[in-house]
């Protein structure tokens, strides 16, 4: 079995999640990143943690990069040396322990099915 959805999460088979994200263009280069179930923006906080945010601020916009590996990265706009990124048991990864080159920064955009 290929798992089963609820609301708009998937369950997969091997029970991880998979959420919906939709990005939107603030900007040439400059994205924000909202839960399409929970209605909340991706924000990173000064102390490099990641957050939802019920509205968008400046801490909710990432510049967006397509890697020469085809991968993107997302690289804070208000903390520039920090990006996006989760670890191999999938909790984030604090943006200050966040550098060019590691595999944890590296995300491959999908299209949303229907």
């Amino acid at each position: 079995t290929n798992g089963f959805q609820i609301g708009d999460h998937k369950v997969n088979a091997d029970r991880s999640l998979t959420f919906k994200l939709q990005l939107q263009a603030e900007d040439r280069g400059v994205v924000s990143i909202k839960g399409v179930c929970a209605n909340r923006y991706l924000a990173m906080k000064e102390d490099g943690r990641l957050l939802a945010s019920k509205c968008v601020t400046d801490e909710c916009f990432f510049f967006e990069r397509l890697e020469s590996n085809n991968y993107n990265t997302y690289r804070s706009r208000k903390y520039s040396s920090w990006y996006v990124a989760l670890k191999r048991t999938g909790q984030y990864k604090l943006g200050s322990k966040t550098g060019p080159g590691q595999k944890a920064i590296l995300f491959l955009p999908m299209s949303a099915k229907s």
